[in-house]
């Protein structure tokens, strides 16, 4: 996933902060695009975290010098 509709929205915002703009408006088109990342973005975050989710197990080590 590139991200690209988040980064073009990321830049958009910032343009109109610089020129004090008080609204912000956003073709349909373009916030289905910044939608469908968004919704990428957190699937592959959510896949992620079950990856990860450590499995608790119980492992036993036994050691004794033998005849050592």
């Amino acid at each position: 996933m590139s991200g690209l509709h988040i980064n073009r929205f990321i830049d958009r915002l910032q343009q109109l902060e610089l020129k004090n703009s008080k609204d912000f408006i956003c073709p349909m088109q373009d916030a289905k695009n910044l939608h469908n990342d968004i919704t990428r973005l957190l699937l592959r975050l959510e896949k992620q975290d079950q990856e990860v989710q450590p499995v608790d197990q119980e492992i036993t080590v036994r050691m004794d010098g033998g005849n050592f």
